[in-house]
């Protein structure tokens, strides 16, 4: 039970809360706020650490506007992640954040964080033709909810509920080309190959990234050894600078994550055809372009749509020729952890979960397999 004077009591969802005077206001009035715990210690230990802030600061910090505390915290993340990365958290706040929450950022709560959600999974696009997805919602809900711990840290937010609804997202399977469209879309770059169709080669070969392909330069290739280095990847990202003329800009950095900087070991037949393409090259020209001058993401994406559309196989996005080679690989015998790894993954979970895909040949000698035991 509740001792004395503490103002803490079980909630009928089964939380604790605590309640305590954070300031008076002009007319004497006390003004109250709440923390939330999974059990009675745990909202005590809460609010002993807000009564230990005194009450002065704690007005200060209750005047910091909701917009305040996310340039707060993108600052903080300036120096912590890759600049991509910060411009999408960028994009997110400046897009999504801002114009929703106009407040006080003590005004940051669950409720209005889950009514937040709700509308973005209602009508959230900024182009205003309906709702998010649920990925993209919660990938919005993540960077709301760092900004909000830091908040806390800092004193502008007293307390938070993060017991959040979260959308449920569900695992779409990702678009592979059959044997069929292989073989159309090979012969296709084959019978009038160029550095650019030799991309789709090299990632139908090695599931390599497009940002990844895009920065690719000769230097990346051992030709003693057989081996692709995959150090870096190409991608345009938004302009944060506010005195910059273009919305948009390109950035060579290093791949998504640790993972993904990798050596790929190359097969003999890519091997010897790239080697035939290094003629007159230097070691800094780029692959796709035969030149020291890179191939925009967006406009290769775009190539390579014409590609399937010359071989009459149906539209996909680039990405598909990644997810294509995995489960290849995994229909061959290859040895997973050594897929995961060729694929810069994070584990051989996610790489069986979200690229690998059994096709109905497959299972159907398995089963027979399977059957034949008896």
């Amino acid at each position: 039970m509740p001792r004395r004077g503490e103002n803490i009591h079980k909630r009928k969802d089964g939380r604790w809360e605590g309640r305590y005077i954070d300031f008076h206001r002009s007319d004497g009035k006390a003004h109250y706020k709440s923390v939330y715990g999974k059990s009675y210690a745990e909202a005590r230990e809460k609010m002993s650490k807000l009564k230990a802030v005194p009450k002065v600061q704690r007005q200060l910090t209750s005047l910091v506007t909701a917009e305040q505390l996310f340039f707060m915290w993108l600052d903080n993340k300036r120096v912590q992640v890759k600049e991509s990365t910060h411009a999408t958290y960028h994009q997110v706040i400046h897009g999504h954040l801002i114009p929703y929450f106009q407040g006080k950022a003590n005004q940051l709560t669950n409720e209005a964080v889950n009514q937040f959600v709700k509308d973005k999974l209602e009508h959230g696009r900024l182009d205003g033709k309906g709702g998010l997805s649920p990925k993209r919602v919660n990938d919005i809900l993540i960077i709301l909810l760092q900004a909000i711990q830091c908040g806390e840290k800092k004193g502008a937010i007293a307390s938070f509920d993060y017991d959040i609804i979260r959308p449920k997202v569900e695992a779409a399977e990702l678009p592979i080309l059959t044997a069929e469209e292989q073989n159309s879309l090979l012969n296709h770059v084959k019978s009038n190959l160029d550095h650019k169709k030799l991309g789709v080669m090299i990632a139908l070969y090695t599931g390599v990234r497009l940002g990844e392909l895009c920065a690719m330069q000769w230097s990346d290739i051992s030709f003693h050894e057989g081996i692709l280095s995959i150090t870096k990847t190409l991608q345009r990202i938004k302009d944060t600078d506010p005195t910059a003329k273009a919305k948009t800009k390109m950035v060579i950095d290093a791949p998504k994550s640790k993972k993904s900087i990798r050596p790929i070991p190359l097969p003999a037949y890519l091997l010897c055809l790239l080697k035939q393409w290094t003629e007159g090259q230097q070691s800094e020209n780029y692959i796709l372009s035969g030149k020291a001058k890179y191939i925009d993401p967006r406009v290769y994406q775009d190539n390579f749509k014409e590609y399937l559309e010359q071989a009459e196989v149906q539209e996909y996005n680039f990405h598909a020729l990644r997810h294509t080679f995995a489960t290849n690989a995994i229909e061959r015998d290859f040895d997973v952890k050594n897929l995961s790894e060729i694929l810069g993954h994070s584990s051989v979970r996610f790489t069986l979960e979200k690229y690998v895909h059994g096709s109905m040949g497959t299972k159907r000698a398995s089963m027979e397999r399977y059957a034949a035991c008896y």
